[in-house]
């Protein structure tokens, strides 16, 4: 037996200090229940113990992106509270078969969660990366849109502004052309996060890459005890490149695209 409760100001705080148990697991959640709760939606299972048995959260965009995570059992109850739209959900391997089979069609891809403690980075010097600005933005839309897919990158230049005022975003020039990027979050001070690591392809297999993410990772550094980032398990060179730079292999993820058509 479960209980299923949507988090609400009643019990957010509850609920946030059981996740901070686990907190690199459960960053983006409490980071969104802390400081985004008008964008994001989150049930929680409970036993009959009342520990909490399993979470679903929906960061409420387009896609919608959802997180599901728990025991088997308490997350197939969660599945009820799904969108009816598509969607992009992230789920541990142990869930991957309930969600294949609420969804078979659902592209899967495994991604790898990985951390380099404050201390422990590895940073790239000197380095090419400089701090992007609001009137970079075309810049930034053209070089995510340069992906051979249609992929989380592909943003418009009204998101890439956004991102450039919210986030501190780095970036590697040739000459007047963007090449390579990088973002950092600042989400909590315990971990921040790196996302949106994307070089050009005709500018890979030239270090760009570790200076744009050597660059955000020093600045979630000065503010943080550590930086997290996702990588497709299957992108080898990005992997070697994080690890080069401190970051250590702590999770495993899927990414289920559910319609979208987007690929992490």
């Amino acid at each position: 037996m479960f209980k299923i409760v949507e988090v609400d100001e009643s019990n957010k705080n509850d609920v946030v200090k059981r996740l901070r148990l686990d907190l690199l697991r459960n960053c983006p959640v409490v980071y969104g229940l802390m400081y985004e709760s008008d964008k994001v939606t989150a049930y929680v299972a409970y036993g009959f113990d009342y520990s909490l048995k399993g979470l679903l959260s929906i960061y409420r965009r387009t896609p919608p992106m959802v997180r599901l995570d728990g025991e088997e059992r308490a997350a197939h109850k969660l599945l009820q509270f799904l969108p009816k739209e598509n969607m992009i959900l992230f789920c541990p391997p142990t869930l991957l078969n309930i969600v294949k089979n609420r969804f078979p069609e659902a592209n899967c891809y495994p991604e790898y969660q990985m951390y380099v403690a404050k201390g422990e980075e590895r940073l790239v010097a000197p380095n090419l990366a400089k701090r992007l600005e609001a009137k970079h933005a075309p810049l930034l839309a053209e070089l995510y849109s340069s992906s051979p897919e249609e992929s989380q990158f592909s943003r418009s230049e009204q998101r890439c502004k956004e991102l450039l005022e919210k986030c501190g975003v780095y970036g590697i020039f040739d000459k007047d052309t963007l090449v390579s990027a990088a973002v950092s979050v600042k989400m909590l001070p315990e971990v921040g996060e790196i996302r949106g690591v994307f070089t050009h392809p005709k500018y890979r297999r030239r270090g760009f890459g570790t200076m744009a993410t050597s660059a955000p990772t020093e600045d979630v550094l000065k503010h943080a005890d550590g930086s997290n980032l996702y990588v497709g398990a299957d992108n080898i060179p990005a992997i070697k490149v994080y690890e080069k730079l401190g970051y250590r292999k702590t999770d495993e993820w899927y990414w289920v695209d559910i319609g979208t058509g987007t690929k992490p």
